[in-house]
């Protein structure tokens, strides 16, 4: 009766095990694999009983049936796809069977109790792809912004920037990229009138009144940058200055026109094009 529940635990932890790495990798695969997957590894489980059979114990061993377990139960594209698939299932297995054995010390419950083993198995699944799920979150809206510094006319600005891929602005005349920019960054550079300044919608008026403000310098900084709305036929302009340069991870950037905005966000005061990344 033992062994009747030790591979019926192993058999469905080994499933749960398979399915959590499935999740977290988003790699689509069939129950049918899963299923040849965990039987696999209940199989290799129950060699445990018999010590005659303890080389299969070794580590070149463990890593031999681990392979032999992914490259049925996954599919993949290439090998890199691959060994991300086997760091996952290392770590899932590490964490799933980690925790279980944790909890079951604690409690002092017996090991034969299958339906608690089965249980905490999935919880520790479930907690598993949230915990990976915010982290792989924090990684995104890390990687997402960045931390720039503006020189214009010798003049040093420092601010967080956002990576928008919606941001794929050009200046038309010089085939510059274009970044985004808060008026208020430029606090000190351009007139205390233009800090909140409506810039929603610029006109070759506008922009010869603001023009009209800045010293000789900055306006021949002046840029008129074409856009449309997504999903709109009309026209509108931004407003550009041709910034010295950017500086992106100590990594300095010419060519570099700064579209001055007003944009309502306190996370952050600038908007990358992403291709000034590449």
């Amino acid at each position: 009766m033992y062994m009747d529940y030790y591979i019926i635990e192993n058999l469905l932890i080994n499933y749960i095990i398979i399915s959590c790495t499935s999740i977290l990798t988003k790699k689509y695969n069939s129950s049918k694999k899963k299923w040849i997957g965990a039987l696999l590894g209940t199989a290799y489980s129950v060699a445990y009983v018999f010590p005659n059979l303890a080389i299969l114990f070794t580590l070149p061993s463990k890593i031999i049936i681990m392979t032999i377990i992914t490259l049925i139960s996954f599919t993949y594209k290439n090998l890199r796809e691959y060994i991300s698939i086997v760091i996952t299932f290392f770590l899932v297995n590490v964490f799933i069977c980690g925790s279980t054995y944790f909890v079951i010390y604690f409690t002092g419950i017996s090991h034969i109790k299958i339906s608690f083993i089965i249980v905490c198995s999935y919880v520790s699944c479930e907690l598993l792809k949230y915990i990976y799920r915010d982290i792989k979150m924090l990684n995104y809206l890390k990687s997402m912004k960045k931390t720039i510094r503006i020189s214009l006319l010798s003049n040093s600005f420092e601010c967080e920037a956002l990576v928008d891929s919606g941001n794929l602005l050009k200046d038309p005349v010089g085939n510059n990229e274009v970044v985004i920019v808060k008026s208020s960054v430029l606090k000190g550079l351009i007139p205390e009138e233009l800090l909140n300044y409506d810039y929603e919608n610029i006109n070759y008026d506008k922009v010869q009144e603001i023009i009209d403000l800045l010293d000789k310098d900055l306006s021949s900084r002046v840029r008129m940058i074409p856009y449309k709305h997504a999903g709109s036929s009309q026209s509108n302009m931004i407003l550009g200055l041709k910034a010295d340069y950017i500086e992106i991870d100590k990594n300095k950037i010419g060519n570099i026109v700064l579209g001055i905005s007003n944009f309502d966000d306190y996370e952050y005061s600038a908007i990358l094009n992403p291709s000034i990344l590449q």
